[in-house]
């Protein structure tokens, strides 16, 4: 195993820990903090609006100085957000814990760049595999961060929740840390400069991406609105936390095997299988809305994110020329972002409208129409074959 990709499957270990206390905390500590219950999501909202604002311009930094300051940037944010986290909690305000919130942000959109950066240190053949590994040290955070955080709760009485921040300081600087040593200059990183964008006229650079930012927004968007339908079916809120920790953990388990399945049988075939389990994760849903009908969707739902991200992200990461990938990719996780935060805002509208099995009626309908175009698409701009 390259050294360098298990370092960077470390680090977005150390990420995912990070992120699974703001997204438990942020709303709860919000609602403490905030003038209003109406701000109460608002520093969870804010992350979002971090990570879209740093995206793009990180990666023209990762272009122009390397992956290795692109990502310590990123890892010292999420320090200083735990650090103005803290501060927030002991002087309990709201403004400061929003800043957090930004910085928080930052953090996120530096780590969308860490699969990439694993993508520059494999072959071509085994790109995909590259990926699965840092993608599945997500796994990590998503078993044992929630325990990590309980225990760390207990150093500190009060402030409550103080000690899960510490514990949230310490992983970034330790990925921090970690980080030192991939180099500071990936040897594949692009040396030309350009001012071209000819990648904005291929259109299997925009088919991936688009699938990458459908398979993001159509995980968010039903993710959020599960709990919000399971309290709408007077289900205990500990039950759609066993939901939320099942999905996650499909997120993340298929990374063993996803990357090696596009090396092996090419992006478009694990991009169908993706679709395919979309499918399958509505059809459960709608057959019935007891507790497992919600854990088996939610969890296919995660599974199939996980091969639509994987297949989307090397359908686009193979459709540009090496001397425009910092632009390539920072417009492509910009839309991913964007994606993200549309379907974040669209969950909690749509559950007014719809029901959750008419909703995943709609996703149904939804996914044959982004298969069609898939088939259309890859006859005008076909990807790369599978690889043996």
């Amino acid at each position: 195993m390259n050294p360098k990709i298990v370092i960077l499957s470390l680090a977005q270990a150390c990420y995912w820990f990070a992120v699974l206390v703001g997204i438990s905390l942020s709303t709860v500590i919000g609602l403490q903090l905030a003038p209003s219950e109406k701000l109460a999501t608002l520093p969870y909202a804010l992350i979002s609006v971090g990570a879209l604002g740093a995206t793009y311009l990180l990666s023209m930094l990762m272009q122009r100085s390397g992956r290795r300051l692109g990502f310590q940037v990123g890892a010292l944010a999420g320090a200083i957000a735990a650090g103005l986290a803290m501060l927030a909690l002991n002087m309990q305000n709201f403004i400061i814990f929003c800043a957090a919130s930004l910085f928080m942000g930052i953090y996120q959109a530096s780590s969308v760049y860490y699969r990439l950066a694993a993508i520059d240190e494999m072959p071509p053949q085994k790109s995909g595999v590259a990926m699965g590994w840092v993608l599945s040290g997500s796994l990590l955070a998503a078993l044992f961060g929630p325990s990590l955080a309980k225990w760390a709760n207990q150093w500190i009485a009060q402030p409550k929740y103080l000690g899960a921040y510490v514990l949230v300081a310490i992983v970034s600087l330790l990925a921090f840390f970690l980080i030192s040593f991939l180099g500071k200059k990936p040897a594949t990183q692009a040396i030309t400069k350009t001012t071209s964008a000819t990648f904005l006229k291929l259109p299997a650079y925009w088919l991936g991406v688009g699938n990458t930012a459908f398979g993001q927004g159509t995980m968010m968007l039903m993710m959020l609105v599960a709990p919000l339908a399971m309290h709408q079916h007077h289900y205990s809120v500990d039950a759609g936390m066993s939901v939320i920790g099942w999905h996650i953990i499909g997120m993340f388990l298929p990374s063993f095997v996803s990357g090696k399945l596009v090396d092996k049988f090419g992006a478009p075939a694990v991009l169908f299988a993706g679709l395919g389990v979309l499918a399958l994760s509505a059809v459960a849903s709608i057959l019935g809305t007891t507790p497992l009908h919600y854990h088996i969707s939610l969890f296919l739902l995660g599974i199939g994110w996980n091969l639509m991200y994987v297949a989307g992200t090397s359908q686009y990461n193979k459709a540009y020329p090496a001397a425009e990938k910092g632009r390539a990719q920072g417009i492509a996780e910009l839309v991913i972002a964007i994606a993200a935060i549309i379907g974040v805002s669209a969950g909690g509208l749509l559950i007014q409208s719809f029901s959750w099995q008419g909703l995943n009626m709609g996703l149904l309908i939804v996914l044959a129409l982004v298969a069609l175009l898939n088939l259309v698409m890859q006859k005008r701009a076909p990807l790369p074959a599978a690889k043996t």
